[in-house]
């Protein structure tokens, strides 16, 4: 989270990015492909993070409960329109985290998408893998597919404005635009799926992804809150030490973690 956070965009959003013409996603979707081919030199060195196994049931309903239990907080204290706090909520007023689509609209949308990706077995860190370890493209395909259709949307809506600057959520420090992404490309590799990948599997039951997307929701707002993410004027204060010491850190489980 913190090397995307850097960069101001998940997987995700870095193909959505680029469809949309802003070129700082290049160096994005760039540095995510080396960190997951740094990644796959692991995976082929006997990288292993061990068998995975059944578990008690309530493991796999711990986080589909305790997003039931945040949604149920929202409709008790829903947003009032100008004011950040209701009861134990605070609500974003500007900037991304204050836009969205009516809830029932993100609920439709958000089961459609998860059924689909769920089936399809969607993964932006799997269709590069899978592309570079076994020169597998039914994954990578779908990513084509979702920038294709992300920029005919986008051509058709007037979003479409191609460039470097003044592009939303976005900075042009092009060398932390690609150092952001080796990190979370790297981190993505060795979890063994990107964040999107890892909310599906924590909606079939998997506690190990539970434990990960947990880790997304602290990584995010440790970020937000020490200085390391980024904004449109460029890294924060201390994003870029983050980033090193990040790479490190996943360059010592990466040599560690693995089976002679």
């Amino acid at each position: 989270m913190i090397g995307a956070l850097v960069f101001l965009g998940c997987p995700w959003r870095a193909l959505l990015r680029f469809s949309a013409g802003d070129g700082n996603a290049i160096f994005g979707l760039l540095g995510l492909i080396g960190g997951i081919w740094i990644g796959t030199f692991f995976l082929k060195g006997g990288y292993n993070l061990g068998r995975t196994q059944k578990t008690y049931i309530s493991v796999g309903w711990l986080l589909p409960l305790i997003m039931c239990g945040f949604f149920i907080l929202m409709l008790i204290f829903p947003y009032v329109k100008g004011e950040a706090k209701n009861g134990i909520l605070l609500y974003s007023l500007k900037g991304p985290g204050a836009m969205h689509a009516p809830v029932l609209v993100s609920l439709a949308a958000g089961l459609v998408i998860g059924f689909t990706a769920q089936r399809s077995r969607f993964c932006t860190m799997g269709a590069f893998r899978d592309l570079i370890l076994f020169r597998q493209a039914h994954l990578f395909l779908g990513l084509l597919a979702l920038v294709a259709l992300a920029f005919i949307t986008n051509l058709i809506v007037g979003q479409f404005h191609p460039g470097f600057v003044n592009q939303p959520v976005a900075h042009t420090l092009h060398v932390w635009n690609f150092g952001g992404m080796v990190l979370a490309g790297l981190a993505f590799a060795l979890a063994g799926g990107c964040p999107g990948r890892q909310l599906f599997l924590a909606g079939e039951g998997d506690g190990d992804a539970a434990v990960f997307v947990l880790g997304m929701i602290v990584g995010a707002g440790f970020a937000h809150n020490f200085g390391l993410a980024s904004s449109p004027k460029g890294v924060g204060p201390h994003g870029i030490a983050a980033v090193m010491i990040g790479l490190m850190v996943c360059l010592f489980i990466g040599v560690t973690m693995r089976k002679k």
